[in-house]
């Protein structure tokens, strides 16, 4: 790489990437028309606004969801057991009559 003195930029930045996230950016430079990479990879990253969301409190619903749900499918099983207790004893009834 060949040096340039007075250079405004002069920390580079390396990343790695897969097939198909090169080929994603590729696609992406040539719908915006910027062949230079370094450009196109500071635009993207400098002109862009970063969300961040914080996930914690769903995190607990939902496992409160999973333990309630697990207790669901206990009280139906126990349901399940105590109607075919029921049926069992009522024919056994009906065959002794």
């Amino acid at each position: 790489m060949k040096k340039i003195k007075n250079r405004e930029r002069i920390i580079q930045k390396k990343f790695f990437v897969n097939e198909k996230e090169n080929e994603r950016i590729k696609l992406m430079m040539k719908e915006t028309g910027i062949t230079n990479f370094s450009i196109f990879a500071r635009r993207a990253c400098c002109n862009k606004e970063i969300f961040s969301i914080d996930f914690s409190e769903y995190k607990n619903i939902i496992s409160e969801i999973s333990a309630t749900k697990s207790e669901l499918k206990r009280i139906g099983n126990n349901i399940n057991q105590i109607a075919k207790h029921l049926n069992e004893n009522k024919n056994n009834q009906t065959k002794e009559w």
